[in-house]
């Protein structure tokens, strides 16, 4: 059995070599659970030495495997391109950050081989920035109702996955990723643990309100068309209401002649061809909105370049 462990990285060179030694001591201590594992390191264009510190980590250790990319694509795009290399029956996604203890992997492992598709670890005290604790909740609203997410789940970055999810994942080109969307729609075989969260050992979060913005904005439109078919359904009660206001003015105008001559009219005519306008630029945004989710051909990420060391195998 393969154990792949894929890690986007954002500015952690101070911390890397702690969060390397953690992870490869937690496999250790449990390396009869694993035929062999890979560590991918995916840098998303770090502003400090990250990269550099990475290739330090795999020419001096096996197992690791760096990415470099061409430009910061985002840390679910990241994910991605971690994934679509590895090779492991099972895969683990985690921060760089050490705020999710790699003491848990073997638990999380051990959900998957009772039958799991993808295990969540949910927090027990969430320790992130005010910020980021915030997005969390609002993504978490969100995706229970646009991506129908069970509620007792909690979708966070520090999850693991079996092979059948992992290769239908790898199949997804599209240029705006998010991860946890694409898993809904793969499966619904989902469980999740009670994780301790650690405290951030140095550094900032990456994560900003711009960040956060631009998440909501792929849980909308990339993986769900949702807020179209809102705009379809809102289109079609508004015509209702305007046939029965129509009919109610009718009826007013009827009973009142005084009414000046064409206020009935034209208000009907306003409210019933609002409601027909929405209805159909609704019905036009499902199908340019399919369009769009299933032919944009914007890359979903750039490998600048890619290491491994293969020397002590």
């Amino acid at each position: 059995m393969i154990l792949s462990i894929v890690i986007p990285v954002y500015n952690s060179e101070e911390i890397l070599d702690e969060l390397i030694n953690q992870i490869t001591s937690a496999i250790d201590k449990k390396i009869n659970l694993f035929k062999e594992f890979e560590i991918i390191l995916v840098n998303d264009s770090s502003e400090d030495s990250s990269w550099q510190k990475i290739k330090d980590i795999s020419n001096n250790q096996k197992n690791i495997i760096g990415i470099n990319l061409s430009k910061n694509f985002g840390q679910h795009n990241a994910l991605m391109a971690g994934i679509k290399i590895s090779r492991g029956d099972f895969l683990i996604t985690m921060d760089d950050d050490l705020q999710h203890p790699p003491s848990y992997i073997e638990e999380i492992i051990n959900k998957l081989n009772e039958g799991l598709d993808v295990c969540y670890t949910k927090y027990q005290n969430n320790k992130y920035s005010f910020i980021k604790k915030l997005g969390s909740i609002v993504n978490d609203k969100v995706a229970n109702v646009v991506l129908d997410k069970p509620k007792n789940i909690y979708l966070s970055s520090y999850k693991g996955i079996k092979k059948n999810v992992i290769n239908e994942l790898k199949k997804f080109n599209g240029p705006y990723v998010y991860l946890d969307g694409l898993i809904l729609n793969i499966t619904s075989n989902i469980g999740s643990i009670d994780i301790e969260h650690n405290k951030r050992l140095k550094g900032n979060s990456g994560y900003s309100f711009k960040k956060l913005f631009s998440l909501w904005l792929k849980v909308f439109t990339n993986s769900s068309i949702f807020p179209l078919r809102v705009a379809s359904v809102t289109g079609f009660i508004i015509t209702l209401i305007s046939l029965f206001l129509a009919i109610l003015l009718i009826i007013l105008k009827t009973r009142n002649p005084e009414i000046p001559q064409g206020w009935t009219s034209i208000a009907t005519f306003i409210f019933f061809f609002s409601g027909v306008q929405l209805l159909a630029l609704g019905i036009i945004g499902e199908y340019i909105g399919r369009i769009f989710i299933n032919l944009n051909q914007k890359p979903q990420y750039i490998i600048k370049e890619q290491i491994r060391n293969n020397l002590n195998e």
